[in-house]
């Protein structure tokens, strides 16, 4: 009991959602036709790959393979952005922060007198949350957007691919902040990748990838990647994030329910494409943008204007993304005494790039 209790302290976005949940059936009430049953399996399916990646080590083997090719701070750094940026497409943004951003902390250990240290972790985290939103794979807002809209592919990628490019651009930019200190010698443990779980997971996870784009049956392709997982590495079952899994649940079983209540249904539905798009930033500045995308697609047939919305929208607090979090709490294991300094990088960073993205792409929104 008293673990469960801890449980829900740690996991706040679980626990606001159970309460809302519950609080929604008490003044409507539940409908097990409210869940989507194949955003949930889906994310289930590719949850447990993303662990197996993890576990075996992959992005962490590219990074320390590709450290020596580092002759400066600075090239250091955009090193480390661009593994970011890339893993956080196929592996998750929570992936691609925790393996790559202590590796990075790590490297600073080694250099004392690095000045552009903060700006360096705050772009590597940056760059997950922007590099994960270019595919309906890359996070769970795009996955539960891309299955609720039927959004063709080539469309979706048009949309991300514009903010991928001036992303790309502004990150760029911003590495010229950073000093060229020379490098010293480093070395680092060599880490070796099991190939051959690699290539069975890259197999399991190109079906998954088929699955979100609705090229084959989710039924049988999650129960068949279950199922050799279970046989292969069943310890990856107690690594998935089944909170979140829950947290989809309560929130769909909240939308279903505020969708009964005609005033604020016909609020939300009274919003026009960029009205939708200002109240997709602001609402996940408040509660993050997987929750943000849950309460307002359903109200709404502008795409578009979610879409972009909530993915810029996990620029800015640190509460905007879960990434972010991530992040900020393995920056406080490292550097407990300079997290103030962080913070104010952090801010300064992610309100100057949603003020940028969000200005710009305001006016591409119909």
């Amino acid at each position: 009991m008293k673990n469960s209790v801890n449980y829900f302290k740690n996991n706040k976005l679980l626990s606001f959602s159970f309460l809302l949940a519950v609080i929604s059936c008490i003044i409507g009430r539940f409908s097990v036709e409210d869940i989507d049953f194949k955003v949930i399996l889906t994310l289930f399916g590719l949850m447990l790959l993303i662990q197996g990646f993890e576990e075996i080590g992959f992005l962490r083997f590219v990074a320390e393979r590709s450290l020596h090719y580092s002759k400066d701070s600075r090239q250091l750094v955009q090193l480390m952005i661009a593994l970011s940026l890339i893993g956080s497409m196929f592996l998750t943004n929570d992936v691609a922060i925790l393996t790559l951003l202590p590796i990075y902390l790590k490297i600073l250990q080694l250099l004392p007198q690095f000045k552009g240290r903060f700006l360096g972790a705050v772009l590597i985290i940056v760059a997950a949350n922007l590099g994960s939103s270019f595919f309906p794979f890359g996070n769970p807002q795009n996955l539960y957007l891309y299955d609720f809209y039927h959004v063709a592919l080539g469309q979706f990628l048009s949309w991300m691919g514009a903010v991928l490019l001036l992303s790309i651009v502004l990150l760029g930019i911003l590495t010229f902040l950073i000093e060229k200190d020379p490098l010293t010698e480093m070395t680092l443990k060599e880490y070796q990748v099991d190939r051959k779980a690699g290539l069975l997971f890259a197999l399991l996870m190109l079906v998954m990838i088929l699955v979100v784009l609705n090229i084959f049956s989710y039924l049988w392709a999650v129960a068949m990647v279950a199922m050799i997982i279970l046989f292969y590495r069943r310890e990856l079952f107690a690594r998935v994030d089944y909170g979140l899994l829950l947290t989809f649940v309560f929130f769909f079983i909240i939308v279903g329910n505020i969708g009964q209540m005609a005033t604020i249904k016909n609020a939300l539905q009274s919003l026009d494409g960029r009205n939708v798009y200002l109240a997709s930033l602001g609402l996940s500045q408040v509660i993050s943008n997987v929750p943000a995308a849950f309460l307002i697609a359903p109200f709404t047939t502008d795409q578009q204007a979610v879409i972009l919305g909530v993915n810029i929208g996990g620029l800015g607090t640190l509460i905007a993304s879960l990434a972010n979090l991530i992040g900020y709490n393995l920056f406080r294991e490292y550097y407990p005494d300079e997290t103030r300094k962080f913070l104010g990088v952090f801010s300064g960073v992610n309100f100057s790039l949603l003020l940028v993205l969000g200005g710009l792409f305001y006016f591409v929104i119909h």
